[in-house]
């Protein structure tokens, strides 16, 4: 029996829930794909720019650069560490994250190395945050590595933490000797703060807690409800470790548009968000194709079904989207799933003008919580 769209995307409608106080949560923003190509690369890195003086000003806590490779969704993230250098002049407050580098794609001292630049240059102002990497096409640059991704990703931020603090780790060299170094030059922060990106899995929720890692997470495929019971699991992982289960955050992803009305922002929405949502199918899409999963097999009509889907239950449950009342009733309900940060994704195609005279709405949204 063919499946609903409903059971294709594993979603149902999040109730709303009532509650919250000030000083519950923070508030960031997420960087990640303006695939529009009448606009150029330099006017995007430049929003970006704005946006972040933006949240440097106005106190918000984070910006979070993803890593992204050989795709148009996402791609003008290909290397976070220059971005973040790029930036970091140019502010004084905010901080760096990564959401998040893909750790097998990558030697760990290179890592520890780029970021330890830019902790000094910041000031001591870099988190990161780490993910196994899924698409295939960026194995191209280390393509060994792919069937063992979510290992080596385990393996590799501890050796990245040895390394920030100043441990010296033995790697393989020339012919096989083992050649032991150091990182410099030193960051500023004697420990890293942690991230790690996690989706759905259960078990991710409940390793990130047992490590002692932060986590970064998003609604795909889930709602708010079940969402929180994922970050019980995660603060039974703290709590099973021996951790304050109370401590760790929880940041959550959540695309961003807050205006003087609910139809304000659904006239600027539409077409763009739409193009950003079958961008996003179509590379998880052709991922399928490659690995030749039952992806390959979505027919046009079902695909557009799942697109039409997709855009209405994020309106409704899935976004900040709407009035400065409306934005207080989502962040509200993530408050009580257990979320400690927001991180909004604003670069997802709205018109830049629009999305300018959206913040001062946006700010006082975020005064609520402050």
């Amino acid at each position: 029996m063919a499946k609903s769209v409903e059971e294709l995307l594993g979603v149902r409608a999040a109730p709303r829930h009532a509650v919250p106080a000030s000083g519950a949560v923070q508030f960031s923003f997420l960087f990640f794909s303006d695939v529009r190509s009448e606009i150029g690369e330099a006017a995007k890195y430049g929003f970006m720019r704005e946006i972040a003086s933006f949240a440097d000003r106005e106190g918000f806590t984070a910006i979070y650069l993803p890593e992204r490779h050989f795709f148009e969704f996402g791609s003008i993230y290909a290397n976070p560490a220059i971005v973040a250098a790029y930036l970091i002049p140019q502010t004084r407050r905010i901080r760096f994250r990564t959401a998040g580098i893909s750790l097998p794609l990558h030697h760990p001292a290179e890592i520890a190395e780029w970021w330890a630049m830019n902790d000094v240059l910041s000031g001591g102002r870099v988190d990161l945050g780490f993910g196994s990497g899924w698409n295939r096409a960026d194995f191209i640059l280390a393509p060994d590595n792919y069937e063992r991704r979510r290992a080596l990703c385990s393996e590799r931020i501890s050796i990245v933490q040895r390394l920030w603090r100043g441990e010296t780790v033995s790697f393989p060299g020339p012919g096989g000797e083992r050649i032991p170094i150091a990182i410099h030059p030193r960051p500023v922060q004697p420990e890293l703060n942690v991230w790690l990106l996690v989706a759905q899995n259960d078990e991710a929720f409940s390793y990130a807690g047992e490590q002692g890692y932060n986590v970064f997470t998003m609604l795909y495929g889930i709602d708010l409800e079940a969402l929180g019971k994922k970050i019980s699991l995660y603060r039974e992982g703290r709590r099973r470790s021996g951790r304050d289960p109370a401590t760790g955050i929880v940041s959550l992803m959540l695309h961003t548009l807050v205006h003087r009305d609910l139809n304000t922002v659904e006239k600027a929405i539409e077409v763009p968000f739409k193009a950003y949502i079958r961008n996003a199918l179509d590379a998880h899409v052709n991922e399928g194709v490659v690995n030749g999963s039952a992806s390959d097999v979505i027919d046009e009509a079902t695909r557009a079904k799942m697109l039409e889907y997709a855009y209405r239950r994020y309106c409704r449950t899935g976004a900040i989207f709407g009035s400065v009342e409306e934005g207080r009733e989502v962040v509200d309900a993530a408050i009580q799933a257990g979320v400690n940060e927001i991180a909004c994704l604003v670069d997802f195609g709205v018109d830049y003008a629009t999305v300018g005279t959206s913040l001062p709405y946006l700010k006082t949204l975020v005064s609520h919580y402050l």
